[in-house]
């Protein structure tokens, strides 16, 4: 399945609120098929949280991110792009 960029604009909220997010995230996921959060990023300063999932397509990442009532600012398709390759030959 593809992979996806999620940036979620929460502004300043405290990390309660992001575990909150988090177990919503997480549970809400079974709901749909083939749904992965890979992992996320925080920006504390900036407000912004960028997240990484596997999924079937944009439509199915916007509607969990409405059933865990998580903000859904832009979502693209992205590649992995690891170092090990360029390290190890």
């Amino acid at each position: 399945m593809p992979l996806y960029s999620i940036r979620r604009r929460v502004g300043s909220i405290s990390q309660e609120e992001i575990d909150a997010s988090g177990f919503r995230a997480i549970v809400c996921a079974f709901q749909f098929e083939g749904l992965k959060w890979h992992q996320s990023y925080w920006n504390v300063e900036s407000g912004d949280l960028n997240c990484i999932y596997e999924g079937a397509d944009v439509n199915q990442i916007e509607e969990h991110s409405r059933v865990a009532r998580l903000p859904c600012d832009s979502v693209v398709e992205v590649r992995e792009v690891r170092p090990e390759p360029y390290i190890h030959g």
